[in-house]
C-alpha cells in the first residue's frame, strides 16, 4: 500500500513571482510524482523531497510507503557527512556572537588540539585541507571519548596539502564540532552535551527547526555525522542557504563558505560541481538506512533536497541522484 500527503509548509505555490521559470507548479508536481513511483517501484520505505527558492520553500512533499519487514518509517531523516554542511553554517551563527571565525586557528581556541604545526583553522577542518585522510578514520575506536579523538589527532603526522581534494574526513569534522562547542561552554565536561548545546542555539533555535534530533550521539566521531531533520526543517535550512536576509550570518559569508581554495572541490561540507551547464554545489551521503543529496544553484538562485529510506546503498543513493538530475534538467529546460 502505498499514500503520500503533501506538507502544509510549502506545497502548491511554485508558481510564486521571483522563481526560475522551470519550477511551476505543474512541473514540480510531475518531477515529485515521478520520483514517488520510483520509490515505490525500488520497495522503499520512504522518500522525500523540498524546493526552495530564494529564501522561500516553494515545494514539499513527504512519502511514506508501506513495506513488509521494513518496520515503521522515522519522521526525520539522518543526514550523515552531509550535518558538515550545518556546521559550517553554525560556525557562521557563532561569529555573529565573536565566538569564533572561519579563519581562527582551532589551537588558539581549543587547548586540546595538537595537530602538526597547530596553523589549521575551523574552516580547514571542515572543508577537508587540515591534512586528515579518511584512513585518519579508521584509526578511531568505536567507543573513543572526545578527548580521546583529539589524542589520537595529536599523535598523526598531517598528509601532504591537496586543498579540498580528500575524501571527506569525520575525524576532521568530528573535532572542529567539538572544538567549537568547547569553545561555547568551557565549563562542561562533556564534550558531546557542549556541542549539542551549541547546536541548539546558534543552529536549531535561529533556523527555526521544530523538531531536530541528534543521530549517532553514541558514536565517538558525534559532530560529523549529528544531525537529522524533517522534510520541513530541512527546507528551513535551505531558505537560509538561499536567503538574501538569512536568520545566520550574511547571504555573502553562506555563499562564500561553499566556495573551495585554489583547484580544491571541497569547502564547509559542500563539493562544486555542474549538470546540465548549471554550476550547484552538492552534499550527500546514505547513513543509518537513508540516502540524502541537498543542492543549492548560486546563479538559479535555488536549492533542493531528496531523500530515500532503503536497505540498499546504492539503490537508494542513485534514486537521489537520478531525483537531482532531472531537477536540474528541468531548470536547464524550462519550457
Amino acid at each position: 500500500m502505498f499514500f503520500s500527503a503533501f506538507l502544509a509548509f510549502g506545497a502548491a505555490v511554485a508558481a510564486a513571482a521571483g522563481n526560475p521559470s522551470g519550477l511551476t507548479e505543474a512541473r514540480l508536481s510531475f518531477l515529485s510524482n515521478s520520483f514517488g513511483r520510483k520509490l515505490a517501484e525500488a520497495g522503499a520505505s520512504r522518500g522525500a523531497l523540498c524546493v526552495v527558492s530564494g529564501g522561500k520553500t516553494v515545494f514539499g512533499r513527504d512519502f511514506a510507503l508501506s513495506v513488509q519487514g521494513q518496520g515503521r518509517a522515522v519522521k526525520n531523516f539522518p543526514l550523515g557527512n552531509t550535518s558538515q554542511a550545518l556546521l559550517s553554517l553554525m560556525l557562521l551563527s557563532m561569529q555573529s556572537d565573536n565566538l569564533l571565525a572561519p579563519d581562527w586557528k582551532v589551537a588558539r581556541h581549543c587547548s586540546y588540539f595538537r595537530f602538526g604545526s597547530g596553523g589549521a583553522t575551523f574552516a580547514d577542518l571542515l572543508s577537508m585541507r587540515a591534512g586528515f585522510d579518511p584512513h585518519c578514520d579508521s584509526l578511531v575506536p568505536g567507543d573513543a571519548s572526545s578527548l580521546e579523538l583529539f589524542e589520537i589527532a595529536g599523535q598523526l603526522t598531517p598528509s601532504a596539502p591537496q586543498p579540498g581534494n580528500f575524501p571527506r574526513s569525520r575525524l576532521s569534522a568530528s573535532i572542529a564540532g567539538y572544538a567549537m562547542g568547547y569553545v561555547f561552554d568551557k565549563k562542561r565536561k562533556n564534550m558531546k552535551k557542549s556541542f549539542a548545546a551549541c547546536a541548539k542555539k546558534y543552529l536549531f533555535d535561529p533556523l527555526g527547526f521544530s523538531e531536530p534530533r541528534f543521530s549517532s550521539f553514541d558514536k565517538a566521531m558525534f559532530p560529523a555525522t549529528a544531525f537529522a531533520l524533517s522534510i520541513a526543517d530541512c527546507s528551513k535550512w535551505l531558505e537560509c542557504e538561499t536567503s538574501r536576509n538569512p536568520p545566520v550570518s550574511s547571504a555573502s559569508e553562506i555563499a562564500a563558505r561553499r566556495v573551495p581554495v585554489g583547484s580544491g572541490k571541497f569547502a564547509g561540507g559542500w563539493m562544486s560541481s555542474r549538470e546540465k551547464g548549471i554550476g550547484f554545489f552538492v552534499t550527500a551521503d546514505y547513513w543509518e538506512g537513508c540516502a540524502n543529496v541537498v543542492a543549492v544553484s548560486p546563479s538559479e538562485n535555488v536549492a533542493a533536497a531528496f531523500f530515500v529510506c532503503s536497505r540498499d546503498p546504492k539503490k537508494a543513493s542513485k534514486l537521489c541522484a537520478d531525483a537531482l538530475s532531472g531537477f536540474f534538467d528541468m531548470l536547464a529546460n524550462p519550457k
